[in-house]
């Protein structure tokens, strides 16, 4: 048998190599797209972006997948943790990892391979899994502090803030959750809807 730890670095591998590969293929395609050029014009080839959105959003979504089971895992797997401000950070950072790298995957379903083709989107798309991917190395270093003791990015001069957490009362906290469903609700619903993006191949 095996213990929390180790079952949690696993789990934790597994999603920071699956968002690496996504966000890596994403930020080429974008910047496929906003410097053809680049490369001699290699990367922004017909079979490069095709290969780099699928990777993408294959492994944005196999990573989503996986981030519930890590963060869970991972609060097992520590000890002591309880009012440890390195765990409430840990499961804000894990949610705003999630939340991005759901509005990547929303985005590129919903408006489909064809936003490669627009610098506009492409920026934001690269710019929503940059964003994606530092929230969750944040994450899976706060993870290595609370099972080892360590991280990485001790060595790092500035990194952003984890050592304290504000915690909110319960009833404002319910309140935020409230409005965030709304407003999530709101767009999705009562929003209007995005036409999917045709490639020029189609």
């Amino acid at each position: 048998m095996f213990g929390a730890a180790t079952f949690h670095a696993a789990m934790a591998e597994i999603v920071v190599g699956c968002m690496v590969l996504a966000s890596l293929c994403a930020i080429g395609c974008a910047t496929g797209s906003i410097m053809p050029n680049f490369l001699g014009g290699r990367l922004s080839s017909d079979r490069m972006m095709l290969t780099m959105d699928k990777a993408s959003i294959a492994g944005a979504c196999l990573g989503l997948l996986f981030i519930p089971i890590a963060a869970l895992s991972g609060s097992f797997a520590a000890d002591n943790t309880v009012n440890n401000a390195l765990l409430y950070n840990k499961f804000v950072y894990t949610g705003l990892a999630a939340g991005f790298w759901a509005a990547f995957v929303i985005g590129r379903i919903r408006l489909g391979p064809g936003l490669w083709e627009h610098r506009s989107l492409s920026a934001l798309q690269g710019a929503t899994a940059g964003m994606a991917i530092l929230m969750t190395t944040m994450a899976s270093s706060i993870g290595g502090k609370l099972v080892r003791g360590e991280s990485l990015f001790d060595i790092m001069p500035i990194w952003l803030p984890s050592d304290t957490a504000t915690v909110l009362n319960p009833i404002v906290s319910i309140v935020l959750m409230l409005i965030g469903t709304g407003s999530l609700f709101a767009v999705l619903r009562l929003g209007p809807q995005p036409e999917r993006i045709e490639t020029d191949q189609s």
